[in-house]
């Protein structure tokens, strides 16, 4: 579980303070998942998870546990597998040292516990000229004790430092686990988590969603012919030049190979058609000639095919509905837009 925690008890006491009573306003059972949810959701450490609960709170005044659970498997849960087990495996280590630190703390109070009673006791029952020979001892083992309490005291300081570098990986994980490396805009888990949250809020609010698919044209061409590192140059010049066309609230991602998704959340299909043809224009005029990409590749194309989402689909039909389009476009000669408005 990928909660991150706050950096003190008092911010985490006030984080929780806010968290459990969102549980009522929501009509959630306090259970741990709706809890470690609410509780990033106050924390704000997740803003992709903010986002997508914001979503859900204007289009319901109720959450229901599935959605509730969807955002933690989605947001917290599923993180990259690999990131994840490594945190585990060095919080287990930190956990073990820190363990044995406070064994032997433990230990030591053990004995300190036995010497003072033996003091006592010889204290009670000895003659007067032992007193000094007691308090030389009693001061020994405290003067041990400390020693001791100070040793933890640094491993539980330097413990804090590395939970703290710790959360930063973790973060790090997180958030490249969204990420496509090569363009840096969304990959296509992140884009589907963004999906999820824009049906789920178009189904109640009855606002339009529309779902661009941008192909680039004759893509194994400029590979087979100039090879994958200029291959790439051009899928970062594409993907910037698609960027440059979003908006703020719009949603741009990776979904492929050469193949590019945009989300269009309250956007009408004839808002829709007007940005997948400022793709193809802002597309055709990006240079990509050696100085840019490594290679003379010549003018690059995009097809797009637009879909607008119908209450009565899924997500999966509605993805299938764009990609019809997007074949519809490649078919009738490329460089263009189609459209697929109704199931």
């Amino acid at each position: 579980m990928s909660i991150e925690y706050s950096e003190s008890l008092e911010e985490a006491t006030q984080i929780a303070r806010a968290a459990l009573p969102l549980a009522s306003q929501f009509a959630l059972p306090a259970n741990p998942v709706n809890y470690a949810v609410l509780y990033e959701y106050v924390a704000g450490q997740n803003p992709p998870l903010s986002e997508a609960l914001d979503q859900l709170r204007e289009s319901a005044k109720d959450l229901t546990d599935a959605q509730v659970n969807a955002l933690y498997h989605s947001f917290i849960s599923d993180t990259d597998e690999q990131g994840l087990k490594e945190v585990r495996q060095t919080l287990s280590c930190m956990v073990d040292y820190t363990r044995s630190s406070l064994d032997k703390v433990d230990q030591e109070s053990h004995v300190y516990q036995e010497s003072l009673g033996v003091a006592a006791k010889q204290l009670t029952d000895g003659e007067p000229s032992g007193v000094v020979d007691v308090i030389t001892h009693l001061i020994d083992e405290t003067m041990r004790m400390q020693a001791a309490s100070r040793s933890l005291q640094e491993e539980l300081a330097k413990t804090n430092e590395d939970l703290s570098s710790l959360r930063t990986e973790f973060r790090r994980v997180r958030q490249e686990s969204l990420v496509d490396p090569l363009t840096g805009i969304q990959n296509r888990r992140a884009f589907d988590i963004s999906l999820a949250a824009a049906y789920e809020y178009a189904k109640t609010s009855n606002e339009a969603l529309c779902l661009l698919l941008v192909d680039i044209d004759h893509f194994k061409k400029v590979n087979d012919t100039y090879g994958h590192v200029v291959g790439d140059a051009v899928l970062k010049q594409v993907s910037n030049a698609i960027n440059d066309v979003v908006r703020g609230g719009d949603v741009l991602a990776r979904y492929g190979g050469e193949e590019f998704v945009l989300l269009l959340p309250n956007t009408p299909m004839e808002g829709a058609e007007r940005v997948a043809d400022n793709i193809c224009n802002q597309v055709r005029n990006q240079k990509m000639d050696s100085s840019h990409v490594g290679g003379d590749v010549g003018r690059v194309t995009v097809s797009v095919g637009v879909a607008l989402f119908c209450g009565n689909e899924t997500t999966e039909q509605f993805v299938v509905r764009a990609d019809t389009a997007l074949y519809r476009a490649k078919e009738s000669g490329r460089n263009r837009v189609c459209t697929n408005e109704a199931g």
